[in-house]
């Protein structure tokens, strides 16, 4: 009879990672990380901003609207429900909608705009800082962007287009 023990543990398989494995699972997961959430967030403002651009057009419809039951856009003021972009209820705003008038935001227009309008979505909360500045339109559909410095008007109108495409 034969009463040797064999050690069952020195011939069984390893099972889990190394060290180095884990480490170049967590470099790989780092590498991926820094590429995608600057990526993630451009996306995320690029949606900010087609927002404001549809809010914009809605309170430009609203205009319109106003101007064909009165001829005149004297007396007009945007209803709350288009003061912000996304509408209230939906989240944070990211820009606020305004009517201008010689540069400054007003509640309701005066005889001075009494043939035409200008739109802003003033930059607010996490789109504050965006690069493309303040969105406006004017009631010929012309659309400029405010609120910038430093760009030359090359640099500005390659800026505006950039910023104004669909998205």
């Amino acid at each position: 009879m034969n009463n040797t023990r064999t050690n069952t543990a020195c011939h069984r398989p390893q099972s889990g990672f190394t060290l180095i494995e884990v480490m170049i699972v967590v470099a790989i997961i780092g590498i991926l990380a820094a590429i995608g959430y600057p990526a993630y967030q451009e996306q995320v403002a690029k949606s900010r901003r087609a927002d404001a651009q549809r809010a914009l057009m809605e309170a430009e419809q609203y205009m319109r609207r106003f101007f064909s039951a009165q001829d005149t856009f004297e007396g007009a003021s945007l209803p709350a429900g288009l003061a912000t972009s996304p509408r209230a209820g939906s989240g944070p705003a990211a820009y606020n909608i305004q009517l201008i008038e010689d540069g400054d935001a007003v509640e309701t227009t005066t005889e001075a705009s009494a043939s035409s309008f200008t739109l802003q979505a003033t930059r607010t909360g996490s789109m504050a800082n965006d690069r493309c500045g303040n969105l406006q339109i004017t009631n010929t559909g012309v659309k400029t962007l405010t609120g910038l410095t430093g760009l030359s008007d090359t640099e500005l109108e390659a800026r505006r287009a950039e910023c104004f495409k669909a998205s």
